[in-house]
């Protein structure tokens, strides 16, 4: 049976699941610079390791008129995620979770389809445990985030 180490991120409402191997680093949440003009799921830009990592909202990307929160800004973490694509001109991003990351030994057996129709940000939602969680399209978050950067 083959292990797949992943991440389950703990979103405001649900999880995303992340491949360890996606993740950069986990990091405690700091204060983000603004940038002026941009969306309100672009949160800003984090300096990390002498690079500018653009940080974005899952959820305000993915639902219209979502807010933006933190539970507890002590308990958040920033997500740091190797860019797929383009690595030049995006090498990392990151996301906010409300907690610090959990690592799991996934299986395919442990994951369930839910036949729930995926928003424009997954690739599709499963049930682990007693909860759904989506597996986030990469590809689409980075499409988005080049968008803000380039203009």
């Amino acid at each position: 049976m083959t292990t797949l180490p992943t991440y389950i991120i703990a979103m405001q409402k649900q999880g995303i699941l992340l491949p360890q191997s996606t993740v950069a680093e986990i990091i405690p949440y700091e204060p983000l610079q603004r940038v002026e003009g941009t969306p309100d799921w672009f949160l800003g830009l984090l300096g990390w390791r002498g690079v500018q990592v653009p940080v974005s909202s899952f959820e305000m990307l993915t639902v219209e008129r979502a807010s933006f929160s933190l539970a507890s800004v002590s308990s958040a973490s920033l997500v740091i995620i190797r860019g797929l694509n383009n690595q030049e001109d995006l090498p990392y991003h990151a996301m906010v979770a409300q907690t610090r990351p959990r690592l799991v030994e996934l299986t395919a057996e442990m994951l369930f389809e839910t036949g729930e129709v995926p928003e424009k940000t997954e690739t599709v939602r499963i049930r682990f445990e007693d909860d759904i969680i989506s597996i986030p399209d990469l590809d689409y978050v980075e499409a988005a985030l080049q968008n803000i950067l380039i203009a």
